[in-house]
């Protein structure tokens, strides 16, 4: 699958505005579309459901909810509501918009002893009456005849800032602004180790680490001293082991839980490493 890259895809130009909103609907259910976000963005999320993976983290949006995210890429899962619709307004601002609109506004940052590789890349709010006249509202007026201009989108996109900031504190703009560059090993071995039991492919984690394929292979045995489908499916394996042993969950309950696709191909692997079945294993340890 190609990737898409955003405001661009919906500008029709490599020339983006410091700030660009657009009206986004849709009909189509999409699955784990890879998208690389060249400016920051606001997703204000109307109608239908969303899953984003980032580097370290994964998360389901309802349209009872709001994104915050970083630029970078991510995969993105858009579903349908019950009408049939996916309707959000995205807010796609640059780097230096942030820098003006701390300066204009007297905004410091707030300094936070944190784990760059723990730093999720967006943020998940929930809305408020507030907020929820101000997407309706906007949303008229782009519906509207009347001609809308940068300026206009600036400014009500520092409405929105601020507000937050007002709400929340200035973390919102602290976290934006943070420009801390993982190194490529740093950012390989953050995004394989937390989503060792996602039912993410190896062009999709290769995709989040910024990597080609061949080239997240080839890091990634640098790093690990292994294959990476040889050392996910021990680790997964040895995950299945200990819940089969401690929790005395079914093996119908375990693989899924730790990204297989179906049954028959855990326990097919299961049976390679161990010798025996998920079952005969389980009945095994519980009669010792």
């Amino acid at each position: 699958m190609s990737k898409i890259e955003l405001p661009n895809y919906f500008t029709q130009n490599n020339q983006v505005p410091d700030v660009y909103v657009h009206s986004f609907s849709s009909e189509a259910h999409s699955h784990k579309s890879k998208v690389q976000l060249n400016a920051n963005l606001i997703s204000f999320l109307t109608e239908g459901s969303k899953e984003l993976y980032y580097e370290n983290d994964s998360k389901i949006v309802t349209n009872k909810d709001f994104v915050i995210a970083k630029s970078g890429n991510c995969l993105m899962s858009e579903n349908l509501s019950e009408d049939k619709k996916y309707v959000s307004l995205l807010f796609f601002f640059s780097d230096s918009f942030i820098t003006h609109f701390k300066e204009k506004y007297h905004i410091e940052n707030i300094t936070k002893q944190s784990n760059p590789e723990m730093e999720s890349k967006f943020k998940i709010f929930s809305y408020d009456a507030f907020i929820s006249n101000f997407v309706n509202s906007l949303q008229q007026l782009i519906q509207s005849e009347i001609s809308l201009t940068e300026d206009f989108f600036t400014l009500k996109l520092e409405e929105i800032l601020f507000y937050l900031t007002q709400k929340n504190g200035s973390e919102i703009i602290s976290f934006l602004d943070n420009t801390t560059l993982l190194k490529h090993h740093i950012r390989l071995k953050n995004i394989v180790e937390n989503n060792i039991f996602s039912k993410l492919t190896l062009e999709e984690l290769a995709f989040l680490s910024h990597m080609s394929l061949s080239t997240f292979k080839r890091e990634f045995k640098k790093l690990y001293g292994s294959s990476p489908s040889k050392w996910i499916q021990e680790k997964r394996l040895e995950k299945s082991a200990e819940m089969l042993r401690n929790k005395k969950e079914r093996p119908i309950d375990v693989y899924a839980s730790i990204g297989y696709e179906s049954l028959s191909s855990f326990t097919q692997s299961f049976k390679h490493k161990f010798g025996i079945t998920p079952k005969q294993y389980q009945l095994q340890k519980m009669n010792l």
